[in-house]
C-alpha cells in the first residue's frame, strides 16, 4: 500500500469520528493543559514550601490507595449505569480536590485534597475508555484512542512550556513575590482549563445499559457479568508489574531534572515540551503503525525499545544524554499505550467493559502507590537514579508477560469469550 493511500485512509477514517468521541478528544485535551502546567510545578511548589521527597512520595500515594480500593466496585456501578454520568460526577470530585490543594498548604487539607482526587479518579478512571467504546466504532477506533492520545500530548505540551514561563511571569507583576507565592498564582491559572474540562462533559450524550442487561443487571452488583476473567487477569497482572514500575519515576521526572542538573521550572517546563513534542508525533503515527504491523506487534515491540532509553536517563552523566533518554522512552511507550488500550477494550463484552477496567486500575493504582512511597524514601535518602534501574527491571517483567499471555500466538484477533 502508497504512502498516500494510507494517508487518505488515515484522513478519511479521521472524518467518521463521532461528535461525542470528538467530545471525549476536546475534554482531554483541557485536563492535558491544565496537567501540563501542574507537572511542572506542583511537587517543586510542595518542596519550596518545605515538604521532602518522602513526605510528597506519600502524599501522591494516597489518591493510588484510594483508587484502587474504589475502582472495581466503581466499574460494577459504571456497568449498569451512565458512564457519562459517572465521569461528570468524578470530573467535578477531582477537580475541588484540586482546588484545595492549590490553595491551602494545611498538611490535613492536602491530604484531604488527595482523597477526594483518589474517589474522583476512581470513578473516572473506569467510565472513560468504555465510554468512548460506546461512541465509537471498531473500524474508527485505534484512531480515536490514538489521536485523542496525541492532541492530549500537545495540550500537555502547551501547559508545560506556559507552566515553566508563569513562575516569572507572576513574580515579574510584583517584586516582592516570592517563589511560593508565584507557583501558587500559577496553579491557580491552571484550574481555568481543568474546569473547562469538566465543562466539556455537560453535552456528552447520556449512555445506558441496553434493557436486557439492565434487567439482567439491576439484581445485584458483582461480577455476574464478566465473561472474560482468563483475559482480564492476565492483562490486570502484567499491567500491575508495569504499574509498580511507573511508580517509581513517573511522578518525579521534575525533582529529578531539579536535583540531578540543578534545573529552574523554565528550564524543566522546555524539556518536559520537548518530550511532548516527540511523543505526540508518536501518536499520531502510531495507527499507521497498528495497520503495517497489528496491535500485538505494536505493543510487545515499542515497550522493548523504550527500555534501553529507560537505562540510559538512568545513567546520564550529563543533562543532553539524560534529555535524550527521557524523550526516547516515553516516544515508544507512549506510542504503545493507547494500542493497548484498545487492544483490552476489544476483547470485552459491552456490559462487563468498567467492571473489568476497575481491576486493571486496581492493580495500576496500588502498585503505583507502592512505587510512589518506595520512590519517595529513595529520592529523601538522596538516591536519585536507583528508582529508574528498578524500573527498567520491572517494565521488562510486563514485557516478558505480555507476551507469554498473548504475543506467542501470531493471531492478531481477540481471544474468545469464556463462560463465566
Amino acid at each position: 500500500m502508497s504512502i498516500e493511500t494510507m494517508r487518505l485512509r488515515y484522513i478519511d477514517k479521521l472524518r467518521l469520528i463521532s461528535r461525542d468521541a470528538r467530545l471525549t478528544i476536546v475534554s482531554w485535551m483541557f485536563w492535558a493543559f491544565g496537567f501540563g502546567i501542574n507537572d511542572v510545578i506542583f511537587n517543586l511548589y510542595l518542596i519550596e514550601a518545605g515538604f521532602g521527597e518522602d513526605f510528597l512520595g506519600f502524599f501522591l500515594s494516597i489518591s493510588m490507595f484510594l483508587a484502587g480500593a474504589l475502582a472495581i466496585p466503581a466499574g460494577m456501578i459504571a456497568d449498569r449505569f451512565s458512564r457519562k454520568r459517572i465521569l461528570l460526577f468524578g470530573n467535578i470530585i477531582i477537580f475541588v480536590g484540586i482546588l484545595i490543594q492549590y490553595s491551602t498548604l494545611s498538611p490535613i487539607s492536602l491530604l484531604f485534597s488527595q482523597l477526594l482526587y483518589g474517589i474522583g479518579f476512581g470513578f473516572n478512571g473506569v467510565a472513560w475508555q468504555p465510554y468512548t467504546v460506546s461512541v465509537s466504532t471498531e473500524e474508527e477506533r485505534v484512531h480515536v484512542f490514538s489521536v485523542r492520545f496525541a492532541f492530549f500530548l500537545v495540550a500537555s505540551l502547551l501547559g508545560s512550556l506556559i507552566g515553566g514561563f508563569l513562575p516569572s511571569f507572576w513574580s515579574s507583576l510584583e517584586s516582592s513575590m516570592n517563589l511560593l507565592i508565584a507557583y501558587r498564582f500559577s496553579l491557580w491559572t491552571a484550574l481555568i482549563p481543568l474546569a473547562l474540562s469538566v465543562l466539556t462533559i455537560i453535552p456528552m450524550t447520556v449512555d445506558r445499559p441496553e434493557k436486557k442487561e439492565k434487567k439482567k443487571q439491576k439484581r445485584r452488583i458483582g461480577f455476574g457479568n464478566i465473561r472474560s476473567r482468563g483475559f482480564i487477569g492476565k492483562y490486570a497482572l502484567a499491567w500491575t508489574v508495569s504499574g509498580l514500575g511507573a511508580g517509581m519515576f513517573v511522578h518525579f521526572f521534575n525533582v529529578f531534572f531539579n536535583r540531578a542538573f540543578s534545573l529552574d521550572v523554565t528550564a524543566i517546563g522546555i524539556i518536559f515540551a520537548i518530550n511532548t513534542v516527540v511523543m505526540a508525533a508518536g501518536n499520531f503515527a502510531s495507527p499507521w503503525i497498528v495497520d503495517r504491523f497489528g496491535k500485538l506487534a505494536t505493543v510487545i515491540w515499542f515497550q522493548v525499545f523504550s527500555i534501553p532509553f529507560l537505562i540510559l536517563l538512568s545513567w546520564s552523566p550529563i543533562l543532553a544524554i539524560a534529555i535524550f533518554g527521557f524523550v526516547g522512552r516515553a516516544l515508544f511507550m507512549n506510542i504503545a499505550w493507547p494500542v493497548m488500550e484498545v487492544f483490552y477494550m476489544d476483547g470485552l463484552e459491552n456490559e462487563e467493559q468498567s467492571t473489568a477496567m476497575g481491576v486493571v486500575n486496581a492493580g495500576d493504582s496500588l502498585s503505583r502507590a507502592f512505587g510512589l512511597n518506595i520512590a519517595g524514601w529513595m529520592l529523601a535518602a538522596g538516591f536519585l537514579r536507583a528508582p529508574y534501574l528498578i524500573a527498567a527491571i520491572l517494565y521488562s517483567l510486563s514485557i516478558v508477560m505480555f507476551y507469554w499471555f498473548f504475543g506467542r500466538s501470531n493471531q492478531e484477533s481477540i481471544p474468545q469469550q469464556e463462560q463465566p
